[in-house]
């Protein structure tokens, strides 16, 4: 999940602030582990995550599980460590023969780890962003956009909703759902988004 590890903003003050969790099905079984990737999906949302694949489409929950067996793939945020590693802990109970990867801060994917008796075997490190770095937006518009790997979340649209902020036209916490839109994979952490927007209406 290499998409995730341009992330800033992220701190060990703010412990199990942000974990994101991916598992996916090689494309070449998907039809044989539909159930499995089902109830994956299932489990993940009895979690009830900050984000979840799907949500920025808006959806319905019912239609999230066939989603999930045709795409062979399953991402959410989570915002708590109790929350995550209970997840953590019943899947690999289950065992479902499925690849499951956190993305977050080292020290927050060990504990998970310790806590669920696992042992991380693979670490993907970002060698960080290089080239006219002057020319990036501000930092805490980088903190929303680089959320999304998939570089949708636009810092226009960042500075176009916290102008709303400052009018009262929209909260915060409105502004952060309508940024977790254009993030189709619902990796983008509506709650430490609405956040910074909070900040940046202040400046």
């Amino acid at each position: 999940m290499t998409h995730t590890l341009d992330r800033i903003g992220l701190s060990e003050n703010h412990s199990g602030e942000e974990i994101v969790i991916l598992c996916m099905v090689h494309y070449k079984h998907k039809e044989e582990k539909s159930e499995e990737i089902q109830e994956i999906a299932r489990t993940v949302l009895k979690y009830k995550p900050n984000n979840f694949i799907g949500f920025p489409l808006s959806i319905p929950e019912e239609y999230l599980l066939p989603m999930a067996a045709q795409a062979g793939i399953v991402t959410a945020v989570f915002t708590d460590m109790s929350s995550i590693t209970s997840l953590v802990r019943e899947l690999r109970e289950k065992a479902l023969g499925i690849s499951v990867v956190l993305s977050g801060l080292f020290s927050d994917v060990r504990k998970i780890c310790d806590e669920t008796g696992l042992t991380e075997h693979t670490t993907h490190y970002t060698a960080g962003v290089f080239g006219k770095t002057d020319e990036l937006p501000d930092h805490l518009t980088l903190e929303i956009t680089t959320q999304c790997g998939h570089a949708l979340v636009s810092s226009h649209y960042v500075s176009n909703i916290v102008k709303k902020i400052r009018k009262g036209m929209l909260t915060s916490e409105e502004g952060a759902e309508l940024l977790a839109k254009p993030c189709v994979c619902g990796i983008v952490n509506k709650k430490r988004t609405a956040e910074i927007l909070a900040k940046m209406a202040q400046l």
